[in-house]
């Protein structure tokens, strides 16, 4: 067994060097990856510093303090105050769940999409099976589309606003579909967009997901109006792949683990409710509430999120 301080030490080391390594290298897709875990790199260097406080390893622990600051300065960003006035418009609550495609807890999530009476819900993962059981959320819901595929990428989105236009957009080589949607709320006509690209596992999907969020970016960029973009993502708000949906306008951003939330060794917020105003109005601060719902048997946690512009 390594020796106690030596081991907390090396483990300082490895978690102060990995976001920095994130932070710099981000360009290529394998060093990206070290953006994602910020949570994790933050507790580590918190342990380390305590304990090599507590051993009285003062300089140890000054480099370890400095090493912590990188994690915590990336986690405490969006929650600065904003430099935009809030929103006065009604809000319209929005809501996604990546259900799991092999999770059979359907009961509890049309419980759950019940009881939250979000105005638009997006879920990614939707298969045959899903989309049957999900049929009574048509009572409440009764404005939805359905995109079944082969694989884990098909969806539903169900609204109980309605739908103008409709439109599914094939994406990078493996075209995996794009909801986009034009629907009539209280205060006018929006754009909703509903994503799931694929994971960055390999350079392949990593470059298949970027091309994902640079077309959904591209098409934000073409929209006057308000727009609101729900979905997994597979990417945090610190990954490079994130960048050109915030030069779009997006807002929203948050830090609230949503991927294997239980574990944290891999607790991840991949999960995204973003937004943007109109272009003919001044930028506002929309996002009057967000939370992370409840386990309901996928390795997601859905999230939800009251919107106004």
């Amino acid at each position: 067994m390594p020796k106690p301080k030596p081991f907390i030490a090396r483990l300082a080391v490895i978690a102060g060097i990995l976001p920095i390594v994130g932070w710099l290298g981000g360009s290529y897709w394998l060093l990206d990856l070290f953006n994602h875990f910020q949570w994790q790199y933050a507790g580590a260097l918190a342990i380390a510093v305590i304990c090599l406080g507590c051993w009285k390893a003062w300089r140890l622990a000054l480099l370890t303090a400095l090493f912590l600051a990188v994690p915590l300065v990336r986690l405490a960003e969006p929650s600065l105050p904003s430099l935009h006035k809030p929103a006065i418009g009604a809000s319209l609550r929005f809501a996604s769940f990546n259900v799991l495609t092999a999770n059979e807890r359907y009961a509890d999530a049309v419980s759950w999409i019940r009881e939250t009476d979000p105005d638009v819900i997006f879920l990614p993962e939707v298969d045959e099976v899903w989309a049957e059981h999900l049929k009574p959320l048509l009572a409440s819901h009764p404005h939805a589309v359905e995109h079944i595929v082969e694989g884990n990428f098909g969806f539903a989105c169900y609204s109980k606003l309605p739908i103008l236009k409709q439109e599914i957009i094939p994406c990078g080589e493996m075209e995996l579909p794009l909801l986009k949607l034009r629907l009539q709320g209280p205060q006018g006509e929006f754009t909703f967009f509903g994503a799931h690209p694929v994971p960055p596992a390999t350079e392949f999907w990593a470059n298949e997901r970027d091309a994902f969020l640079l077309i959904i970016a591209e098409q934000v960029k073409a929209e006057p109006g308000a727009v609101v973009l729900a979905g997994d993502l597979n990417a945090t708000i610190w990954s490079r792949a994130m960048k050109p949906l915030f030069a779009a306008g997006l807002q929203g951003r948050s830090v609230s683990p949503t991927w294997e939330r239980g574990n944290p060794l891999l607790a991840t917020p991949i999960d995204h409710l973003l937004y943007r105003g109109p272009l003919d109005k001044p930028q506002s601060d929309g996002l009057k509430r967000r939370w992370v719902g409840p386990d309901l048997g996928s390795d997601h946690r859905p999230v939800v999120a009251e919107i106004a512009w």
